[in-house]
């Protein structure tokens, strides 16, 4: 079992952890979501950020020689108090697609929440393959809205759809489509839907310490990152 060698180092420390986030404190926290992360992460290859000295990350995508796949014989072994982030890689077919709502920190997070909001009332009430849609906080500035399809398709495929049934539709007077936003223009980002394409996993904590956890539609608009601290 991994237990940390330096419990109380810290690994990072920023306006929400001002303390600082041990190794301990990481090491608990995979602790005791491991049956989550290991049913999010079932089969899939995976990308882990690591903290090599404080705030200062590494990604990576092997484990030895081999690729990152986390089972109930592995876990414990390969998740450290420095595995930070974890990150699921897509596949040639996927029965889902996501939609990172990103938008630049200097413009608010308010404004995040009502981009989110926006496109989610969309995509569920006129994107006809969508059988179910969820808000994911990413764990830094925005959300990702998870999209729930019933079947496998090829992953360029869903790419493709989803970027005409965004293009086509009112969002696109308000926000770009694009691989990277604009300066005050939220954008809709499809890129991670691509073979290997990466996203950080639902549970998994992001680069900031904060939690990726799903939050209510109802509730979005009342959402604040630090209700994602551990």
């Amino acid at each position: 079992m991994s237990i940390p060698q330096n419990p109380e180092t810290i690994v990072i420390r920023n306006q929400l952890y001002p303390n600082g986030l041990s190794e301990i404190s990481v090491w608990e926290y995979y602790q005791k979501v491991k049956p989550k992360i290991l049913s999010e992460t079932k089969g899939k290859d995976l990308m882990f950020g690591i903290m090599v000295e404080e705030n200062k990350l590494v990604f990576r995508r092997n484990y030895g020689d081999s690729i990152i796949r986390l089972t109930p014989k592995n876990y414990d072994e390969i998740i450290t108090g420095r595995t930070v982030s974890i990150y699921s890689e897509m596949g040639a077919y996927e029965d889902f697609a996501i939609i990172d709502v990103d938008i630049d920190p200097s413009d608010g997070f308010r404004w995040a929440k009502m981009a989110t909001s926006n496109v989610y009332e969309y995509v569920m009430d006129r994107v006809p393959i969508v059988r179910r849609a969820s808000i994911r906080f990413t764990g830094k500035t925005s959300f990702h809205i998870f999209l729930e399809f019933g079947k496998k398709m090829k992953i360029d495929a869903i790419r493709y759809l989803m970027q005409k049934f965004l293009q086509d539709s009112p969002l696109a007077k308000t926000y770009t489509i694009e691989k990277k936003r604009s300066p005050g223009i939220p954008n809709l980002d499809l890129s991670s839907n691509k073979i290997r394409g990466t996203f950080i996993t639902l549970h998994s904590l992001s680069i900031l310490g904060l939690r990726c956890m799903e939050v209510d539609y109802s509730k979005l608009m009342a959402f604040q990152p630090r209700m994602a601290l551990i």
